[in-house]
């Protein structure tokens, strides 16, 4: 007797009902795995993150009077984390590296919605957009709010669909993990809400119903329960508690009209500068939604709207443009769906090179000339190439529209994709790898901890393995009171505080700020460090052509603005070193 089940009843396991969109998907979380993981501690953390980290360390160390929590879901993930891979610059910031991969698949849920074609065109911005790249590599909990927030949409389009109750579960937990995360998730969350009431008044009321009461009280209790394990450390540290209320508190507190036309176009500024192919695909989504007909690209647009009215509410906060990059990139997405269905035809794939090339060409001359132009202003011969290729481009644009225009729109859509994702890696590795903490890069916030710090630090354990035989055994004594060097020297434990120098100290190394004058007992000789990057000298900014000037930090990454620091003096005891 033969017990097969027949074919066609037969069960389809889980790698037979893969398709070739799960495997790019898979591609592109593979991609943005490898931009936000490599050298992830290559740049030292900032005075921000430092403070952060310095709260999850001091957590677990005895008699510690004061824990700094800044993101109670950043602080309870990563004092976990720190339990099996230690203290490293790379393990402060694993967590929001993790959230940051995982923001770039959660379009893998919406295919429904936005098409295959158009999750995976969103997943692929998210994954190499710089702003996301820069904030999952930054140990705070914005990379976590802004995964909450996508998954708390993302869930709410699936109950809106199927409502299935595991979706409403889901957006209860989302907006837990958004409350504990960051003062970000409040202004998502709030627009996103007002989106909805507005889209339903504006087009009619949504055809789904909410769970009856029982649910939301089960729904409920498990968004508690999530709230209070994220936001204590599963009631282990309640003290984190606290810092949820103030996530609220510094929301609200950035509400205000301050600093002047330029704070208020800075998250403007910041798009133009990292997601700059919001610029052109976002003008091609507008002309494209005056013909759709769909209710999720209206909502996409509308929720845009409503964030640039808060960012004017909270004059320009620059965590906007965060924000600011959801909806654009989820509308690029479904009009991207829309447009490139059916790539079929010869014309597009031949047309989409071409387009390819000429804008790299374009783009090569403008940047030569950009780097060119200090030394030889009067050679106008890569803008005249550039401008003739551009006219060029324009013209035969215009002929191919009128002769097929389906595949003509297909290739710019394709090409500007190409290109402008490209120059994405490459900015978004370049902030990520290298200019983390570059205060003449618009997202980097002065103070940035200098490069001088791993140095320092450096330095300080070779001199300790030379007098004392161990990389941490010599005492210091430090009178800078800064969270970076809080954080740098934590693992020294004859380290001694203080607010000054006393006078005829004997210790064998002291850490004063550059212009203070300490008079040491023994005889001493120092070496200065960076430690911060506090801005940019004035007079650096007034070059004489500064829209160039910004046009080759862009393409070359050379400026002539100049960086300010604060600069520290190590101290040591002659005796240390000598034979």
């Amino acid at each position: 007797m033969n017990l097969a089940m027949p074919q066609n009843n037969q069960k389809i396991s889980w790698w037979q009902r893969l398709t070739i969109a799960d495997g790019l998907f898979l591609l592109i979380g593979v991609a943005a795995a490898i931009l936000r993981f490599a050298e992830l501690g290559h740049i030292p953390l900032s005075p921000a993150e430092a403070a952060g980290a310095l709260g999850v360390w001091q957590f677990w160390q005895p008699d510690t009077a004061v824990i700094t929590v800044q993101s109670p879901a950043y602080f309870t993930l990563t004092a976990l984390l720190t339990q099996l891979f230690g203290f490293s610059d790379a393990v402060m910031r694993a967590v929001p590296v993790l959230f940051g991969v995982g923001l770039t698949l959660l379009p893998w849920l919406l295919r429904r919605q936005l098409g295959n074609m158009g999750a995976l065109v969103t997943s692929l911005l998210l994954a190499v957009s710089p702003l996301a790249a820069i904030t999952a590599r930054t140990a705070n909990g914005d990379a976590i709010a802004l995964f909450a927030l996508l998954l708390f949409f993302a869930a709410w389009l699936r109950y809106e669909e199927s409502e299935e109750l595991r979706w409403f579960y889901a957006m209860m937990g989302a907006v837990a993990l958004g409350l504990t995360s960051s003062a970000l998730f409040y202004g998502g969350l709030l627009t996103l809400l007002l989106t909805h009431r507005l889209d339903g008044a504006l087009l009619g009321p949504y055809d789904y119903t909410w769970p009856r009461r029982g649910i939301w009280q089960k729904a409920g209790a498990f968004g508690l329960v999530v709230f209070l394990a994220l936001g204590s450390l599963f009631l282990w540290h309640l003290p984190a508690l606290g810092s949820t209320a103030s996530l609220l508190g510094d929301w609200v507190r950035s509400f205000g009209f301050s600093g002047g036309l330029d704070a208020l176009i800075n998250p403007l500024l910041t798009l133009v500068r990292y997601e700059i192919v919001l610029l052109p695909l976002g003008l091609m989504a507008m002309l494209w939604l005056l013909k759709s007909n769909g209710r999720l690209p209206n909502f996409m647009m509308l929720w845009a709207v409503l964030l640039l009215v808060l960012l004017a509410l909270q004059w320009g906060n620059p965590s906007i443009a965060l924000l600011l990059m959801l909806p654009g990139y989820l509308l690029l997405g479904q009009m991207a769906d829309d447009v490139l269905q059916g790539l079929d035809d010869p014309l597009t794939w031949i047309f989409t090179i071409g387009l390819v090339l000429l804008g790299a060409l374009m783009f090569v001359n403008i940047a030569r000339f950009a780097r060119l132009v200090s030394y030889s202003a009067e050679d106008l011969s890569n803008m005249w190439l550039a401008l003739f290729v551009f006219v060029f481009t324009a013209v035969t644009v215009y002929f191919f529209w009128a002769w097929a225009q389906r595949p003509t729109y297909q290739a710019l859509i394709l090409a500007a994709l190409v290109l402008f994702g490209f120059y994405q890696w490459g900015t978004a590795w370049w902030l990520g790898h290298d200019a983390a903490n570059d205060v003449r890069e618009r997202w980097v916030q002065a103070p940035a901890t200098d490069d001088d710090v791993p140095v320092l630090i450096h330095t300080i354990q070779e001199i300790s393995s030379q007098a004392s035989g161990s990389d941490v055994g010599v005492d210091i004594l430090n009178s800078v009171d800064s969270p970076v060097l809080h954080w740098y020297l934590r693992q020294f434990p004859q380290l001694t505080m203080a607010n000054a120098v006393p006078l005829n100290t004997q210790t064998g190394i002291v850490i004063t700020l550059q212009n203070i004058e300490a008079g040491f007992g023994s005889d001493y000789f120092g070496s200065d460090f960076g430690l911060l990057r506090t801005g940019l000298v004035p007079e650096s900014l007034g070059s004489p052509l500064p829209t160039l000037d910004t046009i080759r930090w862009w393409f070359f990454h050379d400026s002539h603005a100049i960086a300010t620091e604060e600069r520290v003096v190590l101290w040591i005891r002659t005796d240390l070193v000598q034979p």
